[in-house]
């Protein structure tokens, strides 16, 4: 007969309150001695509650190895739920204001967790900050765990399947369950990363995300603001083939959604769309970065998903926004997804910057999606959606492509060979050429070449 999450909790809690009467030392209640060589063993869903119950402000295992040693069900199905353990999970009252996380080193050693299939979605603190680790603190470690498909989780903001808030590293972890949050942040592996600290690298999202507003493959995003000091977010080597969406059409990407810090190497191949729902303001939609601001950097990304939004919509970046006096470069990534818009700023590669200090540019990027709007016909284009964004060096745009209103040249594009029936100026294997009423030219009008 299988035991309700509940009922675990609830034994474990009245276990602990009897040591703790008795006058022993507060301890997880797990076998092994919490050193790297003689972990402390992880093998039952009662493990896992035992280390959300024990897990405090001044007991939240810095220092300490955990191990999982087999495969882990918790034994829950939709029909029969059973609730995630959110580790580390009370010390998130407001995310401003965070008290603690677990702090130690986790590994999963390539175990499998399933049977979780969590319910708790109210706008209360039992559908706040879920996931396995509520909260991961700037020494936590959590690494090598396998979320199955046989895992659905529902919950209210801030959702992800490995941690709901990251301050630590996460590291080859996998998901493949569905994740939901009815209100802000969901991401496959990670909710969001907050007080300017947090990693996620070498983390893989097979399942399907929404949410409301933000909902990406990897991390739905990160806090950022004038509490932030310094940005040292980082997500790298990161894949996602699950497919994005929200339900009110603002912040779908495939690797993060509202996000401060540094992306790369990042792949998505799944199908991203922000065309549903109600609200006035769709946008923000793209294959890697929903909206970047702060501190952004994000190189060597490579988006194959089709990506379908309103307004503010790329291949790789939706908008940045929110900048300093620093230069940003969105560099050598390449966009293969249709990218599809119905309002203004559609692009292969960034949306629109709406930055009000600081230059943003495309640098050594490649287009080769096609690019599509039905709501304007001013602001698109293969590599940009907006002149605010400069053009660098070493662009290029793929073969066969219109030539669209925001494809300038020569400056910042190396090679281009688009469809020469349309209108346009721009180089060919580093050659200046107008095409106007299906004739070539070159520039001075030394030839002209009749299509």
């Amino acid at each position: 007969m299988k035991k309700t999450f509940t009922f675990i909790f609830a034994c474990i809690a009245a276990m602990t309150a009897m040591a703790q009467s008795d006058g022993s030392t507060v301890s997880w209640g797990l076998n092994g001695s919490g050193t790297e060589a003689d972990p402390y063993i992880i093998s039952t869903a009662a493990d896992f509650a035992a280390m959300a119950n024990n897990c405090n402000a001044d007991h939240k295992g810095t220092g300490e190895y955990f191990k999982m040693t087999n495969d882990i069900d918790f034994g829950g199905s939709e029909a029969s739920p059973t609730q995630l353990p959110a580790i580390g999970k009370d010390g998130n009252a407001q995310i401003t204001k965070i008290a603690y996380g677990f702090d130690g080193t986790f590994d999963g050693d390539g175990h499998t967790i399933s049977g979780i299939y969590h319910t708790e979605n109210g706008n209360n603190a039992e559908g706040k900050y879920n996931a396995l680790f509520g909260c991961i603190d700037k020494n936590g470690v959590v690494k090598n765990i396998v979320f199955s498909e046989n895992n659905h989780i529902t919950s209210y903001n801030y959702v992800g399947s490995i941690a709901s808030l990251n301050m630590g590293t996460i590291e080859n972890c996998s998901n493949y369950a569905d994740i939901t949050a009815t209100n802000f942040a969901a991401g496959g592996i990670c909710g969001f990363m907050v007080n300017g600290n947090g990693t996620v690298k070498d983390c893989h999202n097979y399942g399907n995300v929404t949410a409301m507003t933000y909902a990406s493959g990897i991390c739905g995003g990160s806090q950022s603001g004038k509490s932030i000091t310094t940005y040292s977010y980082l997500i790298e080597d990161c894949t996602n083939s699950g497919n994005l969406s929200t339900s009110n059409g603002l912040g779908s990407a495939g690797i993060a959604g509202s996000y401060s810090g540094a992306i790369r190497n990042c792949t998505n191949s799944g199908n991203v769309d922000d065309t549903q729902g109600t609200a006035k303001s769709k946008q923000y939609t793209a294959g890697i970065v929903s909206c970047a601001s702060n501190a952004v950097d994000i190189e060597g990304c490579t988006n194959s998903g089709s990506i379908n939004g309103v307004k503010n919509v790329g291949g790789i970046v939706g908008n940045v926004m929110k900048g300093d006096e620093a230069a940003t470069a969105i560099s050598n990534c390449v966009n293969n997804g249709a990218v599809s818009g119905q309002d203004l700023y559609v692009a292969g590669i960034v949306g629109n910057s709406a930055r009000a200090e600081g230059l943003v540019s495309v640098v050594k990027c490649t287009n080769n999606g096609e690019v599509t709007s039905i709501g304007t016909s001013e602001f698109i284009g293969n590599l940009r959606g907006n002149t605010t964004i400069a053009l660098g060096d070493g662009n290029v745009i793929g073969s066969g492509l219109k030539v669209l209103p925001l494809d300038p040249a020569p400056t910042g594009i190396s090679d281009v060979n688009v469809n020469k029936t349309a209108n346009g100026v721009f180089l060919r294997n580093g050659k200046i050429v107008i095409v106007k009423n299906n004739k070539e030219y070159t520039v001075g009008g030394v030839q002209m070449v009749e299509k």
